[in-house]
């Protein structure tokens, strides 16, 4: 069974982004370079329309696990959007600890 599903094949480069949990997203997100950055998201940002249609055909605790690499690679996305269309410096987005933060699952 693939990795991602059929129609995303191309993005299995980008699957270190798929990451279950918010504190792991921060740390990839911190301990990223702003070019390993931007590749993740121009990859995935044109394709964001696409993904969201595919994925909304599961209930999120019912997803394959295919889709749900996907999913999460999704939320990395949400994770770098800000410093990629606002900030341009990972700096000004990491001005807290990821440790710091509480996630809630």
């Amino acid at each position: 069974m693939a990795v991602l599903p059929e129609p995303f094949l191309d993005l299995e480069k980008y699957l270190e982004w798929s990451l279950p949990t918010e504190r792991e997203r921060i740390a990839k997100r911190v301990g990223s370079s702003l070019e390993e950055i931007h590749d993740f998201y121009d990859a995935m940002w044109g394709r964001l329309e696409e993904i969201i249609v595919y994925l909304n055909q599961y209930h999120y605790a019912e997803m394959p696990e295919d889709a749900q690499h996907l999913c999460n690679m999704a939320l990395s996305l949400v994770e770098v959007c800000n410093l990629v269309e606002m900030y341009k410096n990972p700096a000004r987005l990491n001005m807290v600890e990821a440790e710091r933060f509480d996630t809630y699952q």
